[in-house]
């Protein structure tokens, strides 16, 4: 083999030594960064999607938000119903015990005075104004809220985005306890005092009134409920689908690219003994054409 041959060679070694350096380098910030896309170049169409789908996934945690909201906003709802069934149930035992000859006048007034504390509480949950609910003053900061948000009264219905389209929406019931059976309960007069009497012929209709106001509201309540249950699971896995759809695309196959590095190192080892040879040879080829 000629000296300028081996020179070819060497050069050739070293074309190829550089080449492999690329590859190397671009599977070792793989490995390190556990990303399969280290620049766009290398999946055009897949920078592209896993753009569109980080969009949707940020979509899509915001939709669990307001889930959570809504779910916790019924929760609060449904406790305060609770509630209102408990104090009506009360009223209505203390109509009963009301109807009682035998009963002492100590006795009767303490009933009284439970009324009044149980219908206060209605009153401070519901809330509202004196034009609504009566008396001297307005109930302007409720009990019942959820965020600022009065949960009985008459503001217009609101609604929650649940998904990915704008359609996706879920309108909250508008539970408006500020007229009606209930609201008659503690309804007070110009002076006031509460309208409502435990003693009174009706108070035993008026009472069955409300609890059916009060049934419906729960029934109203529940079904909201279980629709944010079904739209949470939706929610829950469309996402687990995008985060598995991203991982395919934008994360590294570490036994691929594992593989992938051993074999470039390899044939780096190879090209740069191969290099070292030829630049050997040649050293030792001058001299003997020199004397020549």
């Amino acid at each position: 083999m000629s000296s300028l041959n081996i020179q070819n060679h060497s050069l050739n070694l070293a074309a190829g030594l550089s080449r492999l350096q690329a590859p190397a380098d671009a599977v070792t910030v793989r490995i390190s960064s556990g990303q399969r896309l280290d620049r766009p170049s290398r999946d055009v169409a897949g920078s592209g999607l896993a753009a569109k789908l980080d969009s949707q996934q940020a979509r899509l945690e915001a939709v669990e938000v307001n889930l959570q909201n809504g779910v916790s906003r019924m929760q609060v709802t449904s406790n305060h119903l609770d509630t209102f069934a408990r104090v009506v149930t009360r009223l209505g035992e203390i109509s009963t015990l009301g109807r009682n000859a035998v009963q002492s006048e100590i006795e009767h007034s303490l009933y009284a005075e439970e009324t009044t504390q149980l219908l206060g509480q209605l009153r401070q949950t519901i809330g509202g104004t004196s034009a609504q609910i009566g008396g001297k003053t307005d109930v302007t900061n409720p009990l019942g809220e959820f965020e600022g948000t009065a949960l009985f009264g008459s503001d217009p219905a609101d609604t929650l985005a649940i998904g990915l389209q704008t359609d996706e929406q879920l309108t909250l019931p508008v539970l408006d306890f500020r007229s009606g059976p209930l609201a008659a309960l503690f309804r007070q007069d110009a002076t006031g005092a509460f309208t409502f009497n435990t003693d009174a012929a009706d108070a035993t209709m008026s009472l069955d009134a409300a609890l059916e106001q009060i049934s419906d509201a729960q029934a109203r309540v529940g079904s909201v409920q279980s629709r944010l249950e079904f739209a949470s699971g939706v929610a829950t896995t469309a996402r687990t689908n995008q985060e598995a759809a991203l991982s395919v695309i934008r994360d590294a196959d570490i036994a691929a690219e594992t593989t992938l590095q051993a074999r470039l190192q390899i044939l780096s080892e190879s090209h740069t003994a191969m290099l070292a040879q030829a630049r050997d040879t040649t050293a030792k080829l001058l001299p003997l054409l020199s004397r020549n």
